[in-house]
């Protein structure tokens, strides 16, 4: 799988078809959603603390994470993966970004 820059998007789709697409659509509706805004919500509510605090960022990753799951049930609707398929390149499934740094001088 050819991953390009930020994303982790891929060229080539899985394995699975039609009913894996399904399966991925009602796990977006059903669970997906409800566990990204639990997991929003703390998140927001505790990022401010890991300026005092710099372990809880492992807390708040963990709940970025969360936040990211309807993404990563989407992507993995619309590439078609398996259950096994999407747990191989769970790592890599993050929203693509874009970073602007500006220097200032």
């Amino acid at each position: 799988m050819g991953q390009g820059g930020s994303g982790g998007t891929s060229e080539s789709t899985g394995s699975g078809g039609i009913l894996w697409q399904i399966i991925w659509l009602i796990l977006l509706v059903l669970a997906a959603i409800w566990v990204a805004g639990f997991c929003a919500w703390w998140y927001i509510m505790l990022i401010p603390f890991t300026v005092c605090l710099p372990p809880m960022a492992a807390v708040t990753d963990i709940l970025l994470r969360g936040t990211q799951l309807t993404y990563f049930c989407a992507k993995n609707m619309m590439d078609a993966n398996t259950f096994n398929e999407a747990w191989n390149s769970a790592a890599s499934t993050v929203p693509p970004t874009v970073l602007v740094i500006q220097n200032s001088g």
